[in-house]
């Protein structure tokens, strides 16, 4: 049971210090979630049910809330061709410390992976944490209690995979997308996967994909002296 209640999830650098004065709904980004059910006072460890439940609930909390953020700034629509949008791309995330998975430039379709947080850095993901720290506390601590405030949260026991595709339109127009998904290097049996990153860094992680995308692009598109 002890095992069980070890429950590591995708945060990091932090331990929740408690629910109490922390606002239970939305971050930095303006996302909200309906609001949850009152502080409980049970001073019991939860169950493993409880667990079950209160992640389930982050777990879809996070979801919408990527996917919200995917149909905002998830693709991009390029004037260049599929091969050099396609280029482009791989150079950005290449340099963002990415490592390439998958590559198929014929496809326009490309994976990368590599150790949570990149693609951030640590000063970024000490933004993530505290920006979206109030949002996992209001879901988690209402069902799990007093425990809530010792969980530990840990970048290292995931991976971040990054898909990108790039799609041929009419008038040499291209269209890029980017997706991205954690990896867990170690599985909770019986848990609730973690599919979806905290909504801070998808913004932050875009932000850099897509400067990097740019910056690379500027690069293969600028006349040669």
């Amino acid at each position: 049971m002890k095992k069980d209640l070890r429950v590591l999830v995708f945060a990091g650098l932090a331990v929740l210090q408690g629910c109490e004065g922390l606002s239970p709904v939305g971050n930095s980004q303006g996302n909200k979630e309906p609001p949850p059910p009152a502080l409980c006072a049970s001073k019991q460890p939860p169950t493993k049910e409880q667990f079950v439940e209160a992640f389930t609930r982050l777990n879809k909390a996070m979801e919408n809330a990527y996917e919200r953020i995917l149909k905002e700034r998830g693709s991009r629509t390029v004037p260049a061709s599929r091969a050099v949008a396609f280029d482009a791309m791989y150079a950005g995330l290449t340099r963002l410390g990415m490592i390439v998975e998958n590559r198929d430039s014929d496809l326009g379709f490309l994976v990368v992976a590599a150790p949570a947080p990149k693609p951030l850095d640590d000063t970024e993901w000490r933004t993530t944490v505290q920006s979206d720290l109030p949002l996992m506390a209001g879901i988690l601590c209402p069902i799990l209690c007093e425990y809530c405030k010792a969980i530990k949260f840990e970048p290292e026991d995931y991976v971040i995979v990054i898909n990108a595709t790039a799609r041929a339109l009419d008038a040499g127009r291209t269209e890029v997308t980017v997706t991205t998904r954690m990896r867990e290097i170690r599985p909770r049996p019986g848990m609730p996967r973690r599919d979806y990153p905290p909504p801070t860094g998808v913004h932050l992680a875009l932000d850099k994909i897509w400067s990097e995308f740019d910056r690379a692009l500027d690069e293969r598109q600028r006349p040669a002296r």
